[in-house]
Parts: structure tokens; sequence; C-alpha cells
């Protein structure tokens, strides 16, 4: 419903349409660059590495371009974004200033700007996309073969040919389920349910600010990294509400922690009063805060053009692919079906068996729309 009345306020004012579109903001790269306003940019592994304005990083034409009910483009939420990035920006001056704690307007606007950072970034997109590819897998899957051909046939009104219904079911049940093209507008959708309540979340947590008089700092394509306990299961993806701290990158001499204050209620009994700590950094601070900073970036990494904070870190490959979201759903997906073997008595026990509630939210193959939306295979065999 908010992402609706977005639409409705703003989405026909839009004069000229911005298609170079940046997913880090530049106010922020600006922190990590020389006088002139240039950072250095490195491809992860390693390589390139290459010079450019602040202007021209983090640029991704049309990322953030929706499209409208009436099928024309809008670019009304990068210049959105903007109203949010101003007054971040006064936030950080003041932190780079000098000035710690920060409290009221400028903490709030802070943490919104990192709820958006976040929120904005590929990362978040892909991995929207891959949970939606599970869960088409998933539905598929445990429906069986010839359920699948019964929602071809029906939906195309003709007969679907084993051939066919052998490759559309390998290519959807196959591990991470079928490529879909990116969804812009979901993804902002998502963002703008989330932005306030993550807000928040961020506004009452703990803040810890790192100072460094000589050790670089670095950040990178998607600088806001939720870093899980030690404990964190390897299947389960890291989230808002499951993340132990929050890292960001302010400034080449500058880093902040978030951590939710339930993470003090192990040392201090009245944990929300614990105000914000300023910590000078060391260098092992310094390096934690570049290697982690580094795993999570997607391609690129970037740093002050005249230093080299990346000596001894570990580079990763680049993730262009989004990470599993749901444990071994593959002992599932069989081609018979799930529940084939069953009678009509049991499937009706079994389907009264699930709580009031989850009766009305559940899905199955039925409620699956053919063709699948923004699936990029296409079958182009048989006639």
């Amino acid at each position: 419903m908010r992402y609706c009345r977005l639409l409705d306020m703003y989405g026909g004012k839009v004069a000229q349409r911005v298609r170079r579109q940046h997913t880090v903001s530049r106010f922020y790269l600006k922190g990590f660059a020389d006088a002139a306003g240039r950072i250095r940019r490195l491809a992860l592994p390693g390589e390139p590495a290459v010079v450019l304005s602040t202007g021209d990083a983090s640029v991704i034409k049309d990322f953030y371009t929706i499209t409208l009910p009436d099928g024309s483009k809008s670019d009304f939420f990068e210049k959105l974004f903007g109203d949010v990035e101003g007054a971040a920006a006064e936030a950080l001056r003041r932190i780079l200033s000098g000035i710690w704690p920060i409290g009221g307007e400028h903490r709030e606007a802070l943490a919104e700007w990192i709820a958006l950072q976040h929120l904005r970034s590929e990362d978040v997109r892909s991995g929207q996309g891959h949970f939606n590819a599970e869960v088409i897998r998933l539905l598929v899957g445990v429906s069986g073969k010839e359920a699948l051909r019964v929602l071809i046939q029906k939906a195309e009104s003709r007969v679907v040919s084993d051939e066919e219904l052998d490759w559309e079911w390998r290519d959807i049940t196959k591990p991470g389920g079928p490529d879909l093209v990116a969804d812009i507008n979901q993804h902002l959708r998502l963002l703008v349910d989330l932005l306030p309540g993550t807000t928040a979340y961020l506004h009452d947590c703990h803040w810890t600010l790192f100072q460094f008089k000589r050790r670089s700092i670095i950040t990178s394509d998607h600088p806001v990294s939720l870093i899980e306990s030690l404990d964190h299961p390897e299947w389960q993806g890291v989230g808002i509400a499951t993340a132990e701290i929050f890292l960001i990158p302010l400034s080449r001499r500058v880093a902040m922690t978030i951590q939710p204050r339930r993470r003090l209620s192990k040392f201090l009994a009245e944990e929300a009063k614990v105000p914000d700590f300023i910590q000078q950094g060391t260098t092992s601070i310094a390096r934690t805060i570049n290697q982690e900073t580094a795993v999570r970036a997607r391609r690129y990494v970037y740093h002050h053009p005249d230093e080299s904070p990346l000596g001894g870190l570990y580079l990763p490959q680049p993730d262009t692919r989004g990470r599993p979201w749901m444990s071994n759903a593959t002992g599932l997906i069989r081609e018979e079906g799930l529940f084939s073997g069953m009678t009509e008595q049991q499937l009706h026990a079994l389907r009264e068996a699930r709580p009031s509630g989850q009766k009305e939210r559940s899905m199955s193959i039925d409620d699956l729309p053919w063709p699948i939306p923004g699936r990029r295979a296409r079958y182009e065999g048989g006639p």
C-alpha cells in the first residue's frame, strides 16, 4: 500500500528521466576519495583497478527505473533517495568533524540512510530473485511432473509432449530453480515496505565509532555488511533480524558498527542505558574491518587512490549469483509428487490439520502463473 501511494504522489511528475543511477550514494563515496573527487575501484578478485570520479563509480543504468501502470518508465525512486541522502550527508559531516555521539534528527537520518543503502543493493535484489526461484522450484517439485503438465496444458490450451515436459521439469526443479530476470518493481516495493521498520531498528541499536589516524579503511559496492554470529548455521542466510553486527565504513579514517542491544544483555543488566561508544582504531581492527568489507563486496571494492590498504587481504571472486535462502529442499522434489500414493481422505486430513490462518495463505502449483513471469529459459524443441 505504501508503494502504491508513492506512485500516486510522484509517479507522474518526472520531467526528465535520469538513467545513470548510483547503487552507492555519491556523497558517501567522497569520504574515500582524494581532493579532486577521484576514487580507486578494484574489480574482484583483484583486477583491473581504475581511478575514476565518484560520479562515475557505482553507476548502473536504469537500476531503479520502474515501469508505471501505464507502461511508462519513471526514475522517481532515484530522486526520492536524494531526500534521504541529503539529510544523511549532514549527519555524516557532523561525525567526521568530531561530533559523537549523534542524536535526534541526525541519528534518525543516518539510520535511515544505512537502512536504505542496504535495502537498495544488488545483493538484496538478487537474493529476492533467488528466493522467488526457490519457491517456484518447491511448488512444482512437490506437485510432480503430471501436475506441471496439467498447469501448462490448461494455460496454453494444447497437449504437452513428454519431451517438452521433461525439459520444463529439469529446468524448473534444478538446484536454484529457474533463472529469473530481476524484478525492479518488486525490489523497490520490498524496500518501501521494510525501510521504516529497518530504520527504527537501527536507530535503537547500540553504535560504536572507530577512528583511525594512519590506517586506511576501504568500502565496496555493498558497504553495509551484515555479520552473523560464529554459531550461525551455514545454510541459513543472514538478514536484518539475525545479524549480530552491522558494519559500515564511513570514510577512509572512520568506521562504525551497529549491534542489537540484546547482545549487551549478556554482559550488562540495563543494556538500554549504555551510551554509544567511540574507540581509537588499531592496525588489527582496521584489517578486520577491511577484510569483512572485502568478502561481502559484490563486484568492486573502493579506496583512496593514493593509498594501498588491500595488502594481505583475501579478495573473493565476484558474487554475481543470489545466495541460497532455503535449506535442503531437494529431498522434497519428486517426479511423482511428494504426496503421491496418499488417498483423498488422507490428503483432506492433511489440509485440515493446518492452522486456519495458514489455509488462506497457502499456495499450490495452481497459483503459479504460466508462463512464469521473468523466466529467461524457453523450450525451443518440438513443433
